[in-house]
């Protein structure tokens, strides 16, 4: 109960250690009650201290914040997306992607190539040996939209990264505002817990007194310190959830400790779910456009590789030995020749047959990825609206019986004061009610900002509502 509780911290830790270890709502528990049972107290003393865990090395407990650093849940939105390594690869693949686009279009340029080649020929009589030196130009004249559509194509993968930057931002966003959102949540749940440990407390000393004055009896304390024990319990679980999602915040914003968090959420951001239109800006809808732009580029360039290919091609031979034709050695070493080149492929294999077939089923699969990205946003934004007003009800429900428990207390308090007619298990009922109500409203107002975050998110305008829009994140500029 309370007093073996009570007594595992007085007997086992003392001094400044204590102070460390020890919550503040549990030092509003007079030490006096455990001189009623001092041998169920003595029991606990002979656990060590250090089988204790220090809530004040938790990660993300109080003691982690920085002194006077009060993060915002737009800041920390920002610090994320500003060095997310997630978002750093997407970038990176840009960059990559946008290489391609420059090796596609070397194709509109001369090819120029060179080398020594040296060997045995038939030609002009001679039985002997050359080596010679030569270098040759090749430039495309036509080709039936082979190089364009290989460059349309390079562009479409582009795009395709562009939309999986949008998309590593919403998704770290997001989880950075979830994150946000759950310290927020947990804070308040710890204040509202050791609140109730004082209250429960209270009652504790309450029934205390009156079984010493002999108008209650024993079982009265030992009733009301079985709360209390819950309450602590209740209070080591909200504990070990804040340190997680202290936890999971500071890995989010890359930092080892992340600082207090406020109870604020933008005003902006409250009227979320309130009739939301899903925008031309959702990165699945634009990597489904994309990809389709890609596959149509594909299937055309792919039918292209079925014609023929006019080239021009000037070439300059340089021959190493001066006896390279034995029969005529006026001919000069240096020999120069253009040719207008046709080339038609006439069989590979089946392979040009396969990428067409190849670019046709990505074709189709890209315009099933589009329906798809839409229709699971439309799903997420229709679940989060649904849930969010069913909550709003049961908000302004919760705040009416909170209202209301409160007077019962009071009430209930007077009448095993003043006239004994009310039980005490009344009272703790009471005083446990206007807790959870508070624990309820406490729980469903973080439930409504994480669904006014995911509102954001499947409609596509979490980006504009934080302000990332029209900014530079990790040195490229984001465009709606």
């Amino acid at each position: 109960m309370v007093v073996l509780t009570l007594g595992l911290y007085q007997g086992s830790i003392t001094g400044a250690w204590a102070e460390d270890y020890i919550d503040p709502a549990l030092r509003t528990i007079s030490p006096s009650r455990l001189q009623s049972q001092p041998e169920k107290a003595n029991n606990k003393v002979a656990r060590k201290p250090s089988t204790l865990q220090p809530f004040a090395q938790v990660p993300g407990s109080d003691t982690t914040a920085q002194d006077g650093e009060n993060l915002g849940l737009q800041q920390a939105v920002r610090l994320a997306v500003d060095w997310h390594p997630s978002i750093s690869e997407a970038i990176g693949t840009l960059y990559q992607q946008a290489e391609g686009i420059n090796v596609a279009e070397a194709g509109y340029y001369p090819q120029i190539s060179g080398g020594i080649k040296g060997g045995y020929s038939s030609g002009y009589g001679s039985d002997a040996g050359s080596q010679s030196v030569s270098i040759s130009l090749k430039q495309m004249l036509y080709d039936f939209g082979k190089v364009s559509n290989s460059v349309e194509a390079a562009r479409a993968k582009a795009a395709r990264s562009q939309a999986s930057i949008l998309l590593a931002i919403d998704q770290v966003g997001r989880d950075t505002a979830f994150a946000y959102v759950e310290v927020q949540r947990y804070q308040r749940l710890l204040d509202i817990a050791r609140e109730q440990i004082k209250g429960v407390g209270d009652i504790v000393e309450l029934a205390r007194q009156r079984s010493d004055m002999g108008a209650s009896t024993r079982s009265d304390v030992v009733q009301a310190q079985s709360r209390v024990d819950g309450a602590i319990a209740t209070l080591q679980e909200y504990k070990s959830q804040y340190a997680r999602w202290q936890a999971t915040l500071a890995n989010l914003l890359g930092r080892q400790t992340t600082p207090r968090v406020n109870d604020d959420f933008p005003q902006s951001l409250s009227q979320s779910c309130n009739a939301p239109v899903i925008t031309d800006a959702l990165p699945g809808v634009l990597q489904a456009v994309a990809q389709r732009t890609q596959a149509q580029a594909e299937l055309a360039q792919a039918k292209a590789e079925a014609y023929p290919t006019l080239s021009l091609q000037p070439s300059l031979n340089q021959y190493l030995d001066n006896n390279y034709n034995d029969q005529n050695p006026a001919i000069d070493r240096t020999q120069a020749a253009i040719f207008l080149n046709l080339e038609v492929p006439i069989y590979q294999g089946g392979a040009i047959n396969a990428r067409s077939r190849a670019a046709g089923y990505a074709l189709s699969a890209a315009d099933s990825a589009e329906d798809a990205a839409k229709l699971q946003a439309r799903q997420g934004l229709t679940e989060a609206q649904a849930q969010t007003s069913g909550l709003s009800r049961r908000l302004n429900s919760l705040e009416f019986r909170q209202n209301s428990i409160t007077e019962a207390r009071e009430l209930y308090g007077k009448q095993y004061l003043e006239l004994g007619t009310r039980p005490l298990l009344d009272l703790l009922n009471a005083e446990q009610e206007i807790h959870q109500s508070r624990f309820d409203l406490a729980n469903t107002q973080a439930d409504l900002r994480r669904l006014q975050i995911d509102c954001l998110y499947n409609s596509g305008g979490l980006r504009r509502a934080f302000s990332i829009d029209h900014s530079t994140i990790q040195h490229v500029e984001i465009l709606p």
